[in-house]
Parts: structure tokens; C-alpha cells; sequence
């Protein structure tokens, strides 16, 4: 009995929740029974609760590797961003299709008419095809900037849903005019470029 009323006179006294003064000297009295009384003492203070651990921990890896400093830490950007309901399918292919139709008619003068420009996105990165047009029959500038759009949109398309393509790296065709039509000269290592002006 007299370990019960100890335990329980500890958990008040930890706790700190005394509700008078009578009411704790009654617990400290019932808790120390069998101690002979000493002299009370009026100003006696109440036993504050325990405090946490305020130090921080000591590694025990101390040598053995370091964390690296917050300020150090990065988060990956993704590849393209882009807008979550801006870029599907269907408008990709409708981007491709009014391209491809500002720039059916290959009719040229010369081969200075003729232009092959990259096209699209792959996942692994490069054009996923080049275009062949004319500046004779298309406007320049308007082709660049579907071109440049259109490559965007894949690039967006590919981030959002995680595509994965093969990693061929294209080579930017030559172009010659050729009986009065543009055609690509296959095969030749003209250097890639990607001039969207």
C-alpha cells in the first residue's frame, strides 16, 4: 500500500499539478510516512517538472561522413515546365497537321529557298524530326515561331507525362532545289541547329 501511495504521490509531485497547499503537504506527508517529521519550513518551494534535453545530440559517425549543409541542397528542376492542362495529345497533333499544311508547297528558285529546321521534342532530348519548307511559299518568321511552339509543346507533353523515346541524335539534312522543289539531301553531316529568331 505504501508503494502505491509513493508512486502515486510522484506522478503528482512530477506532473507539478497541486491543486492547494493543504492538498500537496497532505501528498508529501502521505508519501514520507515513515521519515521522522523535521522542521516545516513555510517557505518551501514546489518541485518544478523535469525539463527536457535542450543539447543536441552527439553524432556517433562523428569522421566518418559529414551531412551535407542545407544551404548546398538543390532540387532538381524539371526538364520543361509546364502548364497541367494546357498540353495534350490531340493539340500536339493538330500543332504537327497546320505545319505540315503552311508548308506542303515546296516550290522553289533556288536551293537559298529551301530550309530543313528541327521540329518537336524527344524525350531524350534533340528534335524529333526536321521540317523541309520553302521561303518562297511559306513565310519565314511564322514557321519558326509554330516550329518553336510546337517544340515546346512536346518538350511540356514529355516532362508532364514522363515519356520515354528513342535516343538517336537527328542530323540537320542539307536542302537543295531540285527540279524547282525542295528536297533533303540525306546523309550529310551539316552541324544541328536551332534558330527560331
Amino acid at each position: 500500500m505504501n508503494a502505491l501511495k509513493l508512486t502515486l504521490a510522484s506522478l503528482v509531485i512530477i506532473s507539478g499539478c497541486s491543486t492547494t497547499e493543504a492538498g500537496s503537504e497532505q501528498t508529501q506527508q502521505q508519501a514520507q510516512p515513515e521519515k521522522p517529521q523535521q522542521q516545516a519550513t513555510p517557505n518551501k518551494k514546489p518541485i518544478a517538472p523535469a525539463k527536457l534535453q535542450t543539447k543536441s545530440a552527439t553524432r556517433h559517425d562523428a569522421g566518418m561522413s559529414k551531412p551535407t549543409p542545407a544551404k548546398m541542397v538543390t532540387k532538381a528542376e524539371p526538364i520543361a515546365k509546364y502548364d497541367q492542362d494546357a498540353i495534350d495529345e490531340a493539340s500536339i497533333k493538330n500543332q504537327h497537321a497546320y505545319l505540315n499544311f503552311i508548308t506542303k508547297d515546296k516550290s522553289c528558285d533556288s536551293s537559298s529557298q529551301c530550309q530543313a529546321i528541327p521540329v518537336g521534342s524527344r524525350a531524350c532530348g534533340g528534335p524529333s524530326s526536321y521540317l523541309l519548307f520553302s521561303t518562297k511559299t511559306a513565310d519565314l518568321e511564322k514557321v519558326y515561331k509554330l516550329a518553336k511552339k510546337l517544340t515546346d509543346s512536346e518538350a511540356q507533353y514529355n516532362a508532364k507525362h514522363g515519356m520515354i523515346s528513342i535516343c538517336e541524335h537527328l542530323r540537320q539534312p542539307a536542302t537543295q532545289c531540285v527540279e524547282n522543289t525542295c528536297v533533303k539531301l540525306e546523309g550529310t553531316n551539316k552541324s544541328p541547329t536551332r534558330d527560331y529568331r
